[in-house]
């Protein structure tokens, strides 16, 4: 243990939840931001320890980074909101000390696997881990066997999971506003626009828009990147060692995505979902859709004022934890969008060619 706080004297009997965090980036330690994702208006819970402390049955009892001034940064900044807490170095120390309910993972993409296996094997009710689950599909695998073998419910941290808007568009195709869904397209761009960092998340949305699993897949990576194969990224951190990419999925139910996440680009962000009668325009930037048929033009909207994925997760969290079920963003789901960056990868290295799944990372 590197830092001790003095006992605290407020009532914790509405304290159901004992939390801890591993990894005090700005995702995971950061203050409120005001409005959110949209920055409008009022202070949303944006980071994990912010959601932790929005929630009256959670309590953050443990922090742990491997860097002692994150540490000091993150008990300077939260002060008096998490005076129960202690700072560590080591994350199993930390575990097997505090015995939290609830962990966060949010460290760098390819620390995620023993984490989340070490808290599940610990008896860690519920972990919240950041995107993509993994960076190898043998670590996804080790990840969704040992939190299924002790019944652990996770949610892996894919926004666009938790956004309103997202759901009723969803509800119109299911509803058969559009017919039947044929053509889903995304553009995104700018120096950010990184296959694993940002990436995931928009691939994983096409995921849940499609309503199906990816049953092949096509790609090319951005010029610079064409022997990209494995992983070589930091999380994110660098964006010089991420490629963005264009690339094609094919779904078992017959729709067909095509992905566009290209660095140094402005393209329109959005989805564009085209059915047999009609089609949808879905935008980030302002949390409303356009859903044009044949009898004319209509606009879909939710409040970005009272968005907070972080917040939403960790209440659905409690809620499967006690109720059963599972979580908007289940492991196993998480996995199909990892196996669609991992294909699309394999097809830039075997020169864009069709990569069939299951993938194979072996034969790559």
């Amino acid at each position: 243990t590197v830092r001790g706080t003095a006992n605290h004297e407020r009532s914790r009997m509405s304290k159901r939840y004992r939390a801890c965090i591993i990894g005090l980036s700005g995702i995971g330690a950061s203050k409120p931001e005001h409005g959110g994702p949209a920055g409008l208006g009022q202070k949303m819970p944006h980071s994990h320890a912010s959601a932790y402390c929005f929630h009256r049955e959670t309590e953050i009892v443990g922090v742990c980074d491997l860097v002692q001034e994150k540490i000091d940064d993150f008990f300077a900044n939260w002060g008096g909101e998490v005076s129960g807490a202690k700072g560590y170095t080591d994350y199993k120390e930390m575990i097997d000390e505090q015995k939290p309910d609830l962990l966060s993972v949010v460290t760098s993409d390819n620390r995620h696997a023993d984490m989340v296996v070490y808290g599940a094997q610990s008896g860690i009710r519920g972990i919240y881990c950041e995107k993509p689950i993994a960076t190898t599909l043998a670590d996804a695998d080790r990840m969704i066997e040992a939190v299924e073998a002790v019944g652990t419910v996770v949610s892996i941290n894919h926004t666009r999971r938790w956004m309103p808007i997202f759901h009723q568009v969803r509800r119109e195709v299911e509803s058969g506003t559009i017919g039947e869904l044929k053509r889903l397209v995304h553009g995104w761009g700018g120096p950010r626009a990184l296959l694993f960092r940002n990436g995931t998340h928009r691939v994983d949305a096409l995921c849940f828009l499609a309503q199906s699993d990816p049953e092949w897949v096509f790609a090319e990576l951005d010029e610079g990147f064409e022997d990209y194969w494995p992983y070589r990224g930091d999380g994110g951190r660098n964006p010089d060692l991420e490629p963005g990419c264009s690339g094609y999925i094919h779904f078992k139910n017959g729709v067909r995505a095509f992905y566009n996440g290209t660095k140094n680009v402005q393209p329109r962000h959005g989805y564009e979902l085209t059915g047999t009668k009609g089609h949808i325009f879905l935008s980030e930037r302002t949390f409303d859709a356009e859903i044009h048929t044949e009898d004319g033009m209509r606009r879909i909207a939710s409040d970005p004022l009272v968005y907070s994925d972080s917040a939403s997760a960790v209440r659905e969290l409690i809620h499967v934890i006690e109720n059963g079920g599972q979580t908007t963003s289940p492991p196993r789901e998480a996995r199909k969008t990892l196996e669609v960056l991992l294909g699309f990868m394999a097809s830039q290295k075997k020169g864009n060619v069709r990569i069939d799944f299951p993938l194979d990372e072996n034969t790559v």
